[in-house]
């Protein structure tokens, strides 16, 4: 039971928090609204029409946050949880992935404390689906750490991350960020992104839950340029914080490129390029991305014990208002090349509009992913394996996800209730045969159903890893010009007038 212990105390923290005296909701960046349109101001709250008026799930140049401000730094805070019914291959009765259940995702809060300026910011985000998804979400397709055709609980400590940020050198900005959570590589994690389950590529397009060093370059005409330096190795469990033993064993970059009306990180626009050289020293004994969580053999260690993927990812996303309403969409493709053993494939598209508080998406996924002994044939044991397990193979994968989210309710307590659909097509694509989805599943194409809810206190949700100049929550406070301690913050106040609503 002591390992609970932390994650009530943070829970308990943030509810009093949110309901703490003299905490104001505070609109982060602030920009000209056409003639009619009702300014976001400190103190306010958004309306359906104003949140998430172009991705539906992120809306950087309107986001509020719960905020005090003690002794001239800034707290902001938000805690969220989306409760879902889902219905797994409803018309399979004999699949093992047949069933119906209720499950509570994305069970988190998070904090971000900054000092006058944004010099010095610390992020945390806790995660409670140690506690609230401890047998996973079925999620057709997904796989790691354990879990396959169901998405593991995230760990407890998600994100600890402190950034020293330094404006103005060099024709842009800089950043070192240091601690627990995102190495620089792929694209947005899928949290706060359109659909409810995350896509096949999830550990192919994101790196996540490493004790990292990174530096990051933003220069003014939107070209950065990250380096990051971590423990290859995955978390075991939600309560894993170990994978730091083997420090700098492992390194990614990222590029970018953001163009189109705009300044900073709020360009529409945004080209990208990643590498990740991955190394794990689980060994035999557990799995992850060296060899099995991301390009996986068959149990070959490499030199010392230790097992290289190397990652790739490319990315082309946008984000914009138009006069009827407002546009999100992402184009990615990612690789991995293991060390031995054939490696694994992702192409994803998603887009989603939205038109005042209604909202509705499409992603189409085609990818390959690995294919483990499982541990029943049947049951919850079925979309378990051992993590560290060579895979007996691949499977081939075409994904298509819709769905529709309307927001319901506005800041501080923001209710956005939504439905989504999933078609999955499965063929062999190398290994046993029976791991064959004819044989494996019982059928080669079915079905999931979900309907749920989203429910954020305090704050909405935004693009989610990366730190330092590029967190949007950093980059909003200071072009929103919350500074109470220095008087250069002025000269980064931008208004971004492109980003009005229409």
């Amino acid at each position: 039971m002591s390992k609970y212990i932390p994650a009530g105390a943070a829970l308990l923290a943030t509810l009093l928090l949110a309901f703490s005296p003299g905490a104001s909701l505070a609109a982060q960046h602030h920009h000209s609204h056409p003639p009619g349109h009702q300014g976001q101001g400190s103190g306010s709250a958004q309306g359906p029409e104003d949140m998430d008026h172009r991705s539906g799930m992120m809306d950087p140049s309107q986001h509020q946050m719960w905020m005090i401000h003690p002794g001239g730094w800034h707290l902001m805070g938000m805690a969220h949880v989306f409760p879902v019914a889902t219905a797994g291959a409803p018309f399979q009765d004999e699949s093992p992935l047949s069933g119906n259940g209720f499950y509570l995702p994305h069970a988190a809060a998070m904090f971000n404390l900054e000092s006058p300026s944004s010099r010095f910011v610390f992020r945390f985000m806790p995660n409670f689906e140690g506690l609230t998804l401890e047998s996973g979400e079925p999620t057709f397709g997904g796989w790691g750490e354990g879990f396959i055709d169901r998405r593991h609980p995230h760990t407890f400590l998600h994100e600890a991350m402190l950034s020293w940020n330094v404006h103005e050198v060099a024709g842009g900005a800089f950043s070192l960020s240091a601690g627990r959570g995102f190495a620089p590589f792929g694209t947005d994690d899928p949290m706060y992104r359109p659909a409810l389950k995350y896509p096949t590529n999830h550990h192919l397009s994101q790196v996540l839950e490493r004790w990292t060093a990174n530096a990051v370059f933003l220069h003014d005409a939107g070209w950065s340029l990250e380096v990051g330096v971590f423990d290859g190795d995955e978390p075991e469990e939600p309560w894993d914080v170990s994978n730091y033993r083997n420090f700098g064993n492992s390194w990614s970059t990222r590029v970018a490129h953001r163009f189109g009306s705009g300044e900073g990180v709020f360009r529409p626009w945004e080209v990208s390029a990643s590498f990740a050289r991955i190394r794990e020293s689980h060994g035999d004994d557990h799995g992850g991305h060296g060899g099995h969580g991301h390009g996986g053999g068959h149990g070959h260690a490499g030199h010392g014990g230790e097992k290289r993927t190397d990652l790739a990812n490319v990315a082309l996303r946008h984000e914009a208002p138009t006069p009827w309403g407002g546009i999100y969409g992402l184009a990615e493709f990612s690789r991995s090349w293991p060390e031995t053993g054939g490696g694994y494939w992702s192409a994803l598209g998603e887009v989603q509009l939205t038109r005042g508080p209604h909202q509705s998406f499409l992603r189409v996924e085609a990818a390959t992913r690995p294919e483990y002994d499982r541990r029943a044939p049947d049951g919850s044991g079925f979309f378990r394996y051992e993590h560290g397990e060579g895979a007996l193979g691949a499977s081939r994968w075409l994904i298509t996800s819709v769905g529709y989210s309307h927001l319901l309710t506005s800041l501080p307590l923001s209710l956005r209730p939504f439905v989504e659909a999933q078609h999955n097509r499965v063929s062999h694509e190398r290994g046993l045969p029976e791991i064959a989805p004819d044989r494996l599943f019982g059928t080669s194409s079915f079905f999931s159903f979900s309907a749920g809810v989203r429910v954020f206190l305090g704050g909405g949700p935004m693009r989610m890893g990366r730190y330092g100049v590029l967190d949007p929550m950093t980059a909003a406070m200071r072009a929103g010009g919350h500074d109470h301690g220095h008087d250069d913050h002025h000269n980064h106040d931008h208004h971004h007038h492109d980003h009005a609503h229409h």
